[in-house]
């Protein structure tokens, strides 16, 4: 009986991933938020529109077009999320969980979402910045999810 022989190869792949040098994970990030950022402008573009839509819906505040809110809060939330929003996130959450909320207990307050949405457009125009002014905001919001919640 002949005797088994193992042969180790060694790929192209595995040689060039044996040599030392490449990149950090660092440099890695730092060079993949360099390229998200570029996006940055489009993006809050985008996401002005989005709170004009809701600003539409709203001021129509049409039966039937409650479910419209949750869905372009969290559009909004999915866009605004690649990016430090910091209160203009907490803020479209805040309309997201408020707007399911009402949704199911079927008890509808279109004044519960207008003070969200303008809260979102004063956040957007004070530059996403947290400080004083966006503290109260989220601090009025957070009491208006309150009141959804009983």
């Amino acid at each position: 009986m002949t005797e088994a022989r193992t042969l180790k190869i060694k790929t192209s792949l595995a040689r060039q991933m044996a040599q030392p040098g490449g990149r950090t994970l660092a440099d890695v990030e730092r060079r993949a938020n360099e390229r998200l950022e570029r996006h940055r402008d489009d993006v809050m573009v985008t996401v002005a529109g989005t709170i004009t839509e809701l600003e539409l819906v709203v001021a129509a505040a049409a039966p039937g077009s409650e479910p419209q809110v949750y869905r372009l809060a969290s559009a909004l939330l999915a866009t605004a999320g690649f990016f430090d929003t910091g209160p203009l996130y907490d803020a479209g959450y805040s309309l997201c969980d408020v707007a399911d909320r009402m949704q199911s207990s079927g008890a509808w307050s279109w004044p519960n979402v207008a003070v969200h949405v303008q809260a979102m457009r004063m956040i957007l125009t004070g530059g996403c910045q947290a400080d004083a002014t966006s503290d109260a905001l989220l601090a009025g919001l957070r009491s208006v999810a309150a009141k959804a919640r009983t």
